[in-house]
């Protein structure tokens, strides 16, 4: 492919559906704006219903396979974002499901220590690509007017993978000898559907865009969008924002630029919301419920193992239900009120749950306060999977460009592995040292990452990804976020000046 130069816009391939010059007819783009943003849309039409079995096949790559084991996957961070921008998020997909097939063979049969240890390396760093083109493909792939409800369920499949693997695990408990090899070998289910299926379903338009397939572009949205009518309002609009916002010479054509992620105001205020939010996402509690809430029960002075075990299984189920409210949600009630309100209640989950279990421990007759702490540990996970969970990979991929998404999702892969990794660590002795006062921590922590959101994470919800430029280019991003999202804002993506709107324009 020619170089282009930066000002140079994709070859229109449909005169009356695309146009090259830098300003369309303004009479045109209003009108356009108006139907748009005014229509009505029904979310279980054919293409919509062909448009939810291609986010799936998306989304179960990274449930089962995810949840059975939680590994380091730093060195994959330099790969996998350079193999989604030149060969696309469904290759990228494909390499990673291949990868982890190879991890799971070598894993599965392993003899000795270092085989089983080869084993989960490569798995981890197959997971990382699809950890990166995953959420990518389903944001960029989403119908706009669902698009929180669509990639909000992507992170959900978690717990669905978290269900599966702990009764896996406890079933396989019982075959003798061999039984613990069982769950390594369910790895290879979604692994394998997904390197089978993801070539039945379409690539992302704004990757199509970024290397100028703008006919092939065109058609995904038709068929996904626009119930097949190229000349959709909805698949007109997509298509002119994407035309006006993505360069065809950006950093995703240079494996090793990474510049473009903090080399700008708005690239910066972005990078602080990925970065922010991969640590977040692991940093407030919610690690510690998951991984060591047989610790969090014994604390709260109940150790029967049985109903250790009984409330360990539960608990994933629930979480599983709150996270799928959440992400119906999501649109309605907004990203920001959802992370702030959440994490300013699992600040008071903790502060009771420290006083209960240090109740209960002192005295084991006292049940009330031993049931009062079991309450607020599950009430904690709920909520926080109501806010949360649908947003962690979500919010990262929105606030990106196109440019930049797949690199800037794996730098936010980075971060949430370097921060898993501590507070897992970290874990473990805390609990051995000060036991329930670690609690405290989070009380303190989760009303400091309330108090960062609220003055730099700024609001995504009913913008398309290309109108969010708007958002983060303005002195502040946080403010320009909460005003009304307008036809005027929609005019701005297409480069129309409002100066230049006749009188009869817009309201």
């Amino acid at each position: 492919m020619a170089e282009k130069t930066e000002t140079e816009k994709p070859q229109a391939v449909n005169d009356e559906l695309v146009s090259t010059k830098p300003n369309p007819d303004i009479g045109d783009a209003i009108q356009l704006a108006e139907q748009a943003t005014s229509g009505k849309y029904s979310p279980w039409t054919p293409s919509m219903l062909r448009l939810y079995c291609c986010l799936a096949t998306a989304g179960s790559s990274t449930g089962l396979v995810f949840a059975i084991y939680n590994i380091g996957s730093i060195p994959a961070v330099v790969v996998s974002g350079p193999v989604n921008d030149y060969l696309g998020r469904r290759m990228g997909m494909f390499v990673g499901a291949v990868i982890i097939i190879i991890g799971t063979c070598i894993q599965g049969p392993s003899i000795n220590q270092k085989m089983f240890i080869g084993g989960r390396f490569i798995l981890g760093f197959g997971v990382s690509f699809c950890c990166v083109s995953a959420p990518c493909y389903v944001s960029e792939m989403a119908h706009p007017a669902w698009r929180g409800t669509l990639t909000g369920l992507y992170n959900c499949t978690w717990y669905i993978g978290s269900i599966v693997a702990s009764w896996v695990a406890y079933g396989s408990a019982t075959v003798p000898d061999k039984g613990f090899r069982i769950p390594i070998w369910c790895q290879l289910i979604s692994s394998a559907l997904v390197a089978i299926f993801v070539w039945f379903i379409p690539e992302s338009p704004r990757w199509l865009m970024a290397q100028d397939r703008t006919e092939e572009a065109i058609q995904v949205l038709a068929k996904y969008h626009g119930e097949g009518d190229r000349d959709h309002p909805l698949v007109t609009l997509q298509f002119k924002e994407m035309q006006h916002q993505i360069t065809t010479d950006g950093s995703d054509k240079k494996w090793w630029e990474y510049r473009e992620l903090f080399n700008t105001h708005s690239a910066r205020r972005r990078l602080i919301c990925v970065v922010g939010m991969a640590c977040f996402g692991q940093l407030s509690g919610n690690s510690v419920t998951s991984y060591y809430l047989p610790n969090m029960v014994a604390n709260a002075g109940i150790n029967d193992e049985k109903t250790k075990l009984m409330l360990n299984g539960i608990y994933p189920a629930i979480c599983l239900v709150a996270a799928v409210l959440g992400a119906r949600l999501t649109d309605k009630i907004g990203r920001r009120p959802l992370m702030i309100y959440a994490l300013l209640f699992c600040s008071v989950a903790f502060a009771i749950i420290t006083a209960t279990s240090k109740l209960a421990t002192d005295d084991k007759s006292n049940t009330t306060a031993a049931n009062t702490a079991i309450t607020f540990i599950y009430l904690f996970g709920t909520v926080f999977s109501f806010g949360w969970t649908p947003l962690q990979s979500m919010y990262i991929a929105e606030t990106l460009t196109t440019t930049t998404r797949a690199k800037g999702t794996a730098v936010g892969n980075l971060m949430s592995n370097i921060s898993s990794t501590i507070i897992q660590y970290a874990s473990g002795p805390a609990f051995d040292k000060i036991h329930y006062y670690f609690y405290l921590v989070f009380v303190v922590w989760d009303l400091i990452e309330a108090v960062f959101i609220y003055f730099f994470f700024p609001e995504t919800k009913e913008r398309t990804l290309e109108e969010l430029a708007e958002v983060f280019e303005a002195p502040n991003p946080v403010t320009k976020s909460l005003q009304k999202r307008d036809i005027g804002s929609v005019l701005n993506t297409l480069e129309v000046k409002e100066e230049d709107v006749p009188a009869r324009g817009v309201a």
